[in-house]
């Protein structure tokens, strides 16, 4: 990539759209590392505004769709606090031959020891525990049958990406097996890799790290379940829309499932009669998988300074729509085969 001037002749100009994480002084500096400026164009509750032209726009929240490109001819680089990229269109800002970046490693830590805090959590029954104690309910402990060991429970993954791969790591001491359905894994150790049908029926618990994409939207859905164990628990710290929401609370109502542990739901923040909010066995956490206060930090800074660097003409690693500008161009691209995780939560974020 050339080195490039600004919009005006002048420093790169990059634009805060919309974000929930206050001022802009982490990204200022880490962008000022590549003499490039950052601007915040939020109005007082975060969302965009819009300040004027800019070279590239950092967005948390919104969506970024091709009428906005267009509306916005300076734009060379889009940036995505997090992992997932689903509400830019990278289709269309490859055609106009804008870079999209996403930062992948800056919260596995955090997502995996989420995840299997649920896992835990569902397994020992601890959040209805905590609930029947604080009704009231000391000597009721039967009511929190059945309780299985989890010694003898097979864990079932699907998608092996970092955050999967940390999963089994932190959760090979408690499970008797684990298996995963990843189609772009190579071997794991102690691990099968098997296909969908085997993971949703054979799991125990059943834990989701993979894409929001049109291939796996309601991945998870009444036929899905309907072929996982009454007895299994799903968990999710990935994509909200992985699941079909209304099809998991029925199963959880009428008994075709044990629990579900959920981090993201389909319509954040949920409404008052989100079904999953009054189903059984289902405990749910406020999308908060990614964050720690280092994590934050080095989503903040990695974007702002991986932007910067595009703008610089400079390689970054984690250029998501890099095959498909070279392509535009005509030079060459090894860009790796993508997993199913793509390298981290499906976020969180």
């Amino acid at each position: 990539m050339a080195t490039t001037a600004g919009y005006d002749g002048g420093a790169p100009m990059l634009e805060v759209l919309d974000s929930s994480y206050g001022g802009i002084e982490l990204e200022a500096a880490a962008a000022a590392r590549f003499d490039v400026d950052v601007r915040d164009a939020r109005d007082a509750d975060g969302s965009r505004i819009g300040a004027g032209p800019a070279d590239g726009v950092l967005v948390q929240y919104g969506p970024i769709t091709g009428a906005d490109m267009d509306a916005n001819p300076s734009w060379k680089v889009i940036g995505r606090y997090g992992v997932g990229v689903d509400t830019v269109d990278v289709a269309a800002a490859s055609a106009r031959s804008i870079s999209v970046v996403n930062v992948p490693d800056y919260c596995e830590e955090e997502v995996a020891t989420h995840a299997v805090a649920l896992i835990l959590n569902a397994a020992r029954r601890i959040s209805a525990a905590d609930s029947l104690v604080h009704r009231g309910g000391w000597a009721d402990w039967t009511r929190l049958r059945p309780i299985a060991p989890l010694s003898t429970a097979t864990l079932s993954l699907i998608g092996v990406g970092r955050i999967g791969s940390e999963v089994i790591r932190m959760m090979r001491p408690f499970v008797g097996r684990i298996i995963a359905h990843d189609p772009y894994a190579s071997a794991l150790d102690d691990v099968e890799l098997v296909d969908l049908d085997t993971a949703l029926a054979d799991g125990d618990v059943v834990s989701l790290h993979c894409p929001l994409t049109s291939d796996t939207h309601h991945l998870i859905g009444a036929d899905s379940i309907a072929r996982m164990k009454p007895t299994a628990t799903l968990v999710n710290v990935s994509r909200g829309g992985l699941v079909d929401g209304a099809a998991l609370a029925a199963a959880l109502r009428e008994g075709r499932l044990a629990a579900a542990a959920l981090d993201v739901l389909e319509a954040e923040p949920p409404t008052a009669d989100d079904p999953l909010l009054s189903a059984p066995n289902a405990i749910i956490t406020n999308h908060l998988a990614w964050y720690s206060e280092a994590s934050e930090a080095r989503l903040r800074e990695r974007l702002a300074e991986r932007c910067a660097a595009v703008l610089r003409g400079r390689e970054v690693p984690s250029l998501v729509n890099r095959a498909a500008l070279a392509d535009r161009t005509g030079s060459a691209s090894s860009t790796p085969a993508p997993s199913l995780e793509p390298t981290a939560s499906m976020e969180h974020a």
